[in-house]
């Protein structure tokens, strides 16, 4: 019997932008998405390599694979490079000092970070997510 031979699997590092497999629950309708890649995950004894990312629509999600057919959310290598040959770009990236962009936003929006420049809007929310993993600080007390 031969061997099988595992493919490399991509690395990508936060910052790039990559192509993401959605499929719901019931499997029967799945949707492709831009995305940027805002953490990296390293692999350990029982998981492997996974990302945190940010989608188009600004849906955060975490523990994202590469290329796994089972997966309800996974990165898809081959479209992705085909995208990026094609020259594929959009609006989000990552700010070393605000975190990285909510949404892709059009790039005639002045972007501002979470409670900065008030008067123009009434949303306190800004247009960066300061934490690139999605892990938030305790707010107040906590009795357990």
């Amino acid at each position: 019997m031969a061997k099988k031979v595992k493919a490399a699997v991509a690395k990508y590092n936060e910052g790039d932008k990559v192509i993401v497999r959605l499929t719901n629950w019931e499997k029967d309708e799945s949707k492709l998405e831009v995305a940027l890649v805002t953490n990296v995950n390293p692999a350990g004894k029982m998981l492997k390599r996974s990302y945190d990312v940010r989608t188009e629509g600004g849906s955060g999600l975490i523990m994202i694979g590469v290329d796994d057919k089972k997966s309800n959310m996974t990165i898809v290598t081959p479209i992705t490079e085909a995208w990026l040959a094609n020259g594929g770009t959009n609006n989000m990236f990552i700010h070393k000092k605000h975190g990285h962009t909510r949404a892709n936003f059009a790039s005639d929006i002045k972007l501002r970070a979470d409670g900065e420049d008030m008067k123009s809007d009434d949303c306190v929310l800004g247009h960066f997510e300061k934490y690139n993993n999605f892990v938030f600080p305790t707010q107040g007390p906590r009795s357990f």
